[in-house]
């Protein structure tokens, strides 16, 4: 018997074109296309986060840094990812930033999470800087 196509195979083909129509541009350091981060695998990069070996900060966004080099996150991705990074959330804003598919959500969704107003501000900063963009 041979089979034409497998599910799995239709699906990378869908997840790759989803992407690219999410963002034109996103692409790993080293050209090579970013995928998007489908929600068991995103589910499981949570609880990975919520364990011992990621007690601290700096490994919490070497993780998230290595995950957004070569993947899409959603808006809805980040604001979890925000929550769950306390002690460094406006770093990790930051650094989803350069990986969303909707940046057009970000203002409303990410930012306006953040408490005080002094956050906000510092973000909008950072992002500014490092992207070049206004949020």
């Amino acid at each position: 018997r041979t089979h034409k196509h497998t599910h799995k195979h239709t699906r990378t083909h869908r997840t790759r074109r989803m992407s690219f129509l999410g963002d034109a541009k996103a692409t790993k350091g080293d050209g090579a296309e970013k995928i998007a981060y489908d929600d068991n695998n995103f589910k499981d990069l949570l609880n990975s986060l919520g364990m011992a070996a990621y007690r601290k900060d700096k490994d919490k966004l070497r993780r998230i840094t290595a995950v957004c080099s070569s993947h899409l996150l959603s808006c809805d991705q980040a604001l979890q990812l925000v929550k769950l990074t306390k002690g460094c959330n406006i770093d990790v804003a930051v650094i989803c930033y350069g990986s969303l598919t909707d940046k057009q959500n970000f203002a409303k969704t990410v930012i306006s999470s953040f408490q005080w107003d002094e956050e906000k501000k510092e973000a909008a900063e950072k992002i500014k800087a490092k992207y070049g963009e206004s949020i």
